[in-house]
């Protein structure tokens, strides 16, 4: 649904449109949307207790892998259809459960484990620009996106008492995506963008650091933009 809508929008703002081509200069933006987190987290966290003498694993599942996302950003048109961008993106919050049955002895009961992904953080990128019409173009983004994961867990230890656990991470990857932007009159567009980070985070693993990683989230997202000096 939420697909549609932008899609829509984007037509409709193409349709009553009538500015020129976009010029050189600098612009800044923001947009809401939704992120799609991808869901191996689940067979990390069976990975990594399959041979752990303390407990064995007994499920693990993604509670959502979906959540609104919102972004702002600056950037600048070196040449009508080149320029660069900068941006700090909010790609929500999701969550997993996991269950693990302890081994030691007198214990033998299940700890469960709810875990919380929250991750944001700049980004740069390097834009090309097509025209299709006066008014409508599409982009392609490629670039580099710092990704600042806070982890943290909570639930129930095998003992019954509660589990709490904390930590947050920062890694830099490759970032791209693909735009559709409609320029509404000489100073403001609409922008529909797809943007996929990838590799977030570290394998889950029993260390500190390495509390899960996905290899991409995905954000579509509907952006307004102001162009200044037109």
């Amino acid at each position: 649904m939420l697909k549609k809508l932008l899609v829509i929008s984007l037509l409709g703002a193409a349709a009553a449109s009538t500015a020129q081509a976009a010029s050189p200069g600098f612009y800044v933006g923001a947009g809401i949307g939704q992120a799609r987190y991808d869901d191996t987290i689940p067979t990390q966290i069976r990975d990594a207790y399959r041979n752990d003498p303390g407990y064995s694993f007994v499920s693990a599942s993604m509670v959502d892998d979906t959540d609104q996302a919102w972004k702002i950003f600056g950037g600048y048109r070196i040449l009508p259809w080149l320029g660069v961008e900068f941006s700090w993106v909010d790609l929500g919050e999701v969550r997993s459960n996991f269950v693990l049955r302890s081994l030691v002895p007198l214990t033998n009961a299940n700890a469960v484990i709810d875990g919380r992904y929250k991750i944001s953080g700049p980004s740069g990128t390097v834009f090309g620009e097509l025209d299709f019409t006066d008014n409508f173009s599409g982009l392609l983004r490629v670039g580099l996106y710092n990704a600042k994961l806070d982890y943290s867990e909570g639930g129930l230890n095998a003992d019954n008492s509660p589990h709490s656990y904390s930590h947050s991470d920062s890694t830099t990857k490759i970032t791209y995506g693909l735009g559709l932007n409609v320029r509404v009159n000489p100073s403001w567009d609409v922008r529909l963008d797809w943007d996929r980070y990838t590799d977030v985070g570290r394998r889950f693993a029993l260390r500190n650091e390495t509390n899960g990683r996905f290899d991409h989230i995905d954000l579509i997202s509907l952006n307004l933009a102001y162009r200044f000096g037109q």
